[in-house]
């Protein structure tokens, strides 16, 4: 005679069963870390970010460091990272300077599953391709990745329960990219101060020349120009930063033409031509070009270290 199991016993059973297999990376999204999620002092991690709105579906890993202090009003810097899409490195470079200076590093990472290309990176999905931009293909702002970092922010904010009204960032080659046409294309933002260092190339200020290296159908009102020339932006150059064949440097007759052969030459012509410009507009001008950090080329922890004193004390 078989034995019947009762009902109870077998859903008991079940339940540990799903318990014992289940992983906690499988829950739907909750724009909430994964694990019960809290910010502490003394603190480096990681955890998992959840957008509201278009990329809602996408699973963004944000490293982050937290020093000694008060959460509640730690300045707050955001560090974006290259093309390597390596945000932990980004995060691990800040961590000796947060320490010493008290601020907290959140460094998101824009991984190629998600954002496989330029276009959702560096160029930040204003269009559907950067390269060849038409009012027909000019995305919504909110599918713009730009629409991530505020969210970003508030949702470290809300953590908790903090009184930070802004955020600082850094970026560095192609996370200067994206800084830099956030700044542009966002300005009322709650980013305070943006640097950026060794980008590149720039999405310069001029409307002679055809987005993405300038304004030109880039769907861009001078009203929102004016707001952008306002924003606290740095341009940030390393000194020796000069390789024409520079691995991953972007080269064509349009953009070497325009802004040069370099790194450091492009980021000189877009200051000298987005000063001009707002000149233009007469508008207030409040980006700077800081000093060129002597001796250091494209390296981004090098970069960093220089870039610390333009988040201090302001």
């Amino acid at each position: 005679m078989k034995y019947k199991i009762p009902l109870r016993i077998k859903i008991f059973f079940l339940l540990i069963i799903a318990s014992c297999n289940s992983d906690e990376n499988d829950e739907l999204p909750t724009n909430v870390e994964i694990e019960e999620f809290s910010l502490n002092p003394n603190s480096t991690g990681l955890f998992k970010f959840y957008p509201l709105g278009f990329y809602s579906d996408k699973e963004i890993n944000v490293y982050y460091h937290i020093p000694p202090g008060d959460v509640k009003n730690l300045p707050i810097l955001l560090s974006l990272h290259g093309g390597n899409r390596n945000a932990d490195d980004y995060r691990d470079c800040w961590i000796d300077m947060s320490n010493s200076n008290g601020f907290m590093v959140f460094a998101p990472e824009f991984n190629d599953i998600n954002f496989p290309s330029g276009d959702q990176y560096n160029l930040a999905n204003i269009f559907q391709d950067g390269d060849n931009p038409s009012l027909e293909t000019y995305n919504s702002t909110e599918k713009w990745t730009f629409s991530i970092l505020d969210q970003l922010f508030d949702h470290i904010i809300k953590v908790f329960d903090g009184n930070q009204i802004n955020y600082n960032a850094w970026g560095h080659s192609a996370g200067a990219q994206f800084l830099h046409r956030f700044v542009i294309y966002k300005p009322e933002s709650k980013l305070n101060i943006a640097v950026c260092s060794n980008a590149g190339w720039y999405t310069v200020p001029e409307k002679e020349i055809s987005f993405p290296y300038g304004l030109d159908k880039g769907q861009l009102d001078d009203s929102v120009l004016k707001k952008a020339f306002l924003k606290k932006l740095h341009v940030h150059l390393g000194e020796e930063d000069t390789n024409p064949n520079s691995s991953s440097l972007r080269h064509n007759e349009i953009v070497d033409s325009q802004q040069g052969v370099s790194r450091r030459a492009r980021g000189r012509y877009f200051y000298k031509t987005a000063k001009e410009n707002a000149e233009i507009l007469n508008t207030e001008f409040n980006w700077i070009k800081t000093q060129e950090v002597k001796e250091v080329a494209h390296n981004y922890e090098l970069m960093a270290r220089d870039a610390l004193q333009y988040f201090q004390n302001k």
